[in-house]
């Protein structure tokens, strides 16, 4: 092989000791060296400070054709120091590389051996650059795996023609049938959940039933669940819950679904139908701007009606009822309008939505929680649409202190501080505490103003 060999920019070749320097001088005189000058015989080695190099310094361009390796602490090295650009003829043989041990990783069903059999390879085959694509490319065509990475690594420095051949795979559900359709069964009932539902809500009473869910239908992140509820609120319904790759929209729910439960207020049966799908945008800063339409049929007492149901909300911080930890040092805001147009109704009616939540520490352990929340209506709301007063905010109620279905009205105003003493620690499964609350709330129709409102008050 004929190869070109070069310092890096701005290094200089090493100088020869004085010793060496001597020899050189006396082998260009004897030789008569000059630039381009070709060599066609092995070239005299010198000794410098114990070790064996090559007396002379090759001028930009020199050619030869033999390079003799000289002996330096039992191993073999090229006895030259080369200037940048000059060319030499020397061969170098080239080393079949071999597998000498064929190792795998990260499966846990399918056994090591059928895993060997499905790459095609064996110990003692030749493992050249394109074996480790091959070898991926056939694990990933067999279905059984969600990821395959193939490397290849050298057993030790000196003995380059043996390598070890490092095969990492993630099995896929049911991968241990070679199967398809068992392996696509399989997948499937690992992929199923189910986990009983028990709940009671201020007003309607208590619910029970079943949440059954299936993971990544459609693709990884993806959900399929089917509620199914008996009790206060009768409901069965078909959701899911998708993320959505793009700069748009970064996640979408849908659901279809029918319910049936007891207006407290009114003490009818308030039975829907709802189709409807939201999508959610993350924004910096902890934003999330929320978007939802609907499409309902509700049959409430005698009253049949349809109505399409459409909204935007604009969310700060993590705004849901039931939060997976205790709120503390925290702001939490929800500001959006609803669009409701009822079939056969005068026209759509705007309802406006403010609920700030402040937490605040006060000590060590204890928070103090601050509520303010209106919800508006720009005209009169059918029955089954309009605001509830009362229940605790725990069941979505807006009055401590007063029933569910106290007060209805087609706006609400209200507000709340509270005063929290945990007496567990934080870190438990159970958490104990005390909450001492002053509630204030009024439900009145469209067209009143707030000041003539009968405000309610809650303490405990």
């Amino acid at each position: 092989m004929t190869g070109r060999a070069a310092l890096p920019a701005g290094r200089r070749p090493a100088r020869l000791t004085r010793a060496a320097a001597r020899t050189v001088r006396a082998v260009l005189a004897t030789a008569a060296l000059a630039p381009g000058a070709a060599f066609a015989q092995p070239l005299p080695a010198a000794a410098a400070d114990g070790r064996s190099v090559l007396p002379v310094s090759l001028q930009r361009g020199a050619a030869f054709a033999q390079l003799p390796a000289a002996a330096v602490d039992g191993r073999s090295v090229l006895p030259v120091s080369l200037q940048r650009g000059a060319a030499f003829a020397q061969q170098f043989p080239a080393v079949a590389e071999t597998i000498a041990e064929i190792r795998v990783h990260g499966n846990r069903s399918v056994p090591d051996a059928e895993i060997v059999a499905l790459a095609g390879v064996a110990v003692g085959d030749a493992c050249g650059p394109d074996v480790p694509a091959a070898v991926r490319r056939r694990l990933e065509a067999s279905g059984r795996f969600e990821t395959v990475d193939v490397r290849r690594r050298f057993r030790s420095l000196s003995a380059t023609g043996r390598a070890a051949l490092v095969i990492v795979v993630r099995e896929r559900p049911g991968a241990r049938w070679s199967n398809p359709v068992a392996r696509a069964l399989a997948g499937f009932g690992r992929r199923v959940m189910a986990a009983p539902f028990l709940d009671h809500e201020e007003g309607y009473g208590v619910t029970y039933g079943a949440l059954t869910s299936v993971l990544d239908p459609f693709g990884p992140g993806t959900r399929l669940s089917v509620p199914a509820t008996w009790g206060g609120h009768r409901r069965v319904a078909l959701e899911l819950e998708a993320p959505v790759p793009g700069r748009v929209i970064h996640r979408l729910w849908a659901a279809v679904g029918r319910g049936r439960r007891r207006n407290p207020y009114f003490d009818a049966a308030d039975d829907r139908t709802r189709f409807r799908v939201e999508v959610e945008r993350r924004l910096p800063h902890r934003f999330r701007l929320r978007g939802e339409a609907a499409r309902e049929h509700v049959r409430f007492a005698d009253d049949d009606g349809r109505l399409l149901r459409s909204a935007l909300h604009l969310d700060y911080g993590d705004y849901r009822e039931r939060p997976t930890a205790e709120r503390r040092d925290t702001v939490v805001v929800r500001a959006g309008i609803e669009r409701l147009a009822v079939a056969g109704g005068a026209g759509a009616v705007l309802r406006p939505r403010l609920d700030a939540r402040i937490y605040a520490s006060a000590g060590r352990r204890a928070v103090v929680a601050g509520r303010l929340l209106f919800e508006g209506a720009s005209a009169p709301l059918p029955p089954w649409e309009r605001t509830l007063l009362g229940g605790g905010p725990a069941a979505g109620g807006t009055l401590r202190g007063w029933a569910a279905g106290a007060a209805a009205g087609d706006r609400l105003a209200a507000a709340s501080i509270e005063l929290r003493l945990p007496v567990t620690s934080l870190l438990s499964e159970g958490q104990v505490g005390l909450r001492f609350f002053y509630d204030t709330a009024a439900a009145y129709d469209a067209g009143r103003p707030l000041r003539d409102a009968r405000f309610r008050q809650g303490a405990g």
